[in-house]
């Protein structure tokens, strides 16, 4: 094993995040307040997604019952880290999960604009100019069964109050017992 693997697998083994399959990025910082609004937004959706599900005839009962229990299990980590996104990304790839990141651009502007209609506001006119046509890096991985997923991301767009800061982010979300 590589000095690189092992320092990976020691710092695996040796954190102790709140998705406990997932480590946290080297040198990162778990964002407790930003977690809760992000868990917060994801049970609201969750809300609506089973009141749906539930007026659903077509789906049968032991179905709803499982997509529930799932749901149930919900967990989500949200982290900064000053490492670059290049080197947070080699992190998890270099993982005993063995990643296989998309990587892609995102509209930064766009996703201002989603964090605003979720806290109810509106972009600011000058973040509107400033974010126009600019676009942010994002790698995501999910695990074939859709309950793990790790996604980084080059900057930060707050759920608190909708700032955006050059930050590399990590969030990841879990399904897992």
């Amino acid at each position: 094993m590589s000095l690189a693997a092992a320092l990976v697998v020691l710092a695996w083994l040796s954190a102790t995040p709140p998705v406990a399959s997932v480590p946290p990025p080297p040198g990162g910082t778990y964002e407790e307040a930003i977690t809760k609004v992000v868990t917060a937004r994801a049970q609201k959706e969750m809300k609506a997604l089973v009141a749906e599900l539930e007026k659903d005839p077509s789906q049968p009962p032991a179905f709803k019952a499982d997509v529930k229990r799932k749901l149930a299990r919900l967990k989500v980590a949200v982290y900064t880290t000053p490492k670059s996104f290049e080197e947070t990304v080699a992190f998890y790839e270099a993982s005993p999960l063995r990643p296989f990141f998309l990587k892609g651009d995102r509209d930064l502007l766009a996703d201002l604009r989603e964090n605003a209609e979720a806290l109810g506001t509106s972009v600011d006119p000058a973040a509107e100019k400033a974010w126009a046509g600019k676009a942010g890096r994002t790698a995501r991985w999910t695990r074939d069964d859709n309950g793990l997923q790790i996604t980084v991301e080059d900057h930060l767009i707050d759920p608190r109050d909708g700032s955006v800061t050059k930050k590399t982010v990590v969030l990841v979300t879990s399904l897992d017992d």
